[in-house]
């Protein structure tokens, strides 16, 4: 049974949310090197927050870990949750990103440049809460810039992650830009467990 997302904390979004930093994914430049990757949920995190949840995390230097939860859809329409604002009425389809700060809205895209104000997770792919720096993203083709919105995030404190995955919660996978913008939400968790399945087969 997938558990209901907090939709009463993510109604109180507002677009000022865009203009504060996410302080620790933002602030840190100890992000550990090439330890971006996707956690696939194991059935034992069924009736949790995370059942048959595919997360994108970056991991720290001190075993701290950050990530956002790629395929749970948040049914809520921008047009009607900031109806006076001309960025984000248009903004798009929006994910639960996770139970962490739920009114902070986080941006996924992809970018040639090495933009300002973002965190870079690996290979082109950047995530950011800055308000001028999604203005700019929205100006370009969304086929360019594969932009994706997520409310909240997801935490875990020094080897408590670690600790999980080697508890058998979490299967891990490389991120990749063909995992995370061309592989459809609704199937990626199925898609990866199936993939691990046949890996023992």
């Amino acid at each position: 049974m997938k558990t209901a997302y907090p939709l009463c904390q993510a109604n109180k979004f507002t677009a000022r949310t865009l203009l504060g930093a996410v302080i620790l994914w933002l602030s840190s430049t100890c992000l550990a090197e090439d330890q971006t990757l996707l956690l696939v949920a194991k059935p034992q995190l069924e009736n949790s927050v995370f059942e048959q949840s595919v997360i994108l995390v970056a991991t720290y230097d001190n075993g701290a870990a950050l990530g956002i939860i790629l395929n749970h859809h948040l049914a809520i329409d921008p047009g009607h949750l900031y109806p006076e604002d001309e960025l984000l009425r248009d903004a798009g389809e929006i994910h639960f990103g996770g139970p962490v700060n739920p009114a902070v809205l986080l941006f996924l895209f992809r970018d040639p440049q090495a933009p300002e104000e973002a965190i870079h997770l690996f290979d082109d792919v950047y995530v950011s809460s800055s308000r001028t720096l999604l203005a700019e993203q929205m100006g370009r083709p969304r086929e360019e810039s594969m932009l994706q919105f997520y409310a909240g995030y997801a935490g875990w404190a020094p080897g408590q992650l670690q600790a999980e995955i080697l508890q058998g919660s979490w299967g891990t996978e490389k991120a990749t830009s063909k995992l995370l913008f061309d592989s459809s939400r609704e199937s990626i968790w199925l898609e990866l467990n199936n993939k691990r399945r046949d890996d023992w087969i």
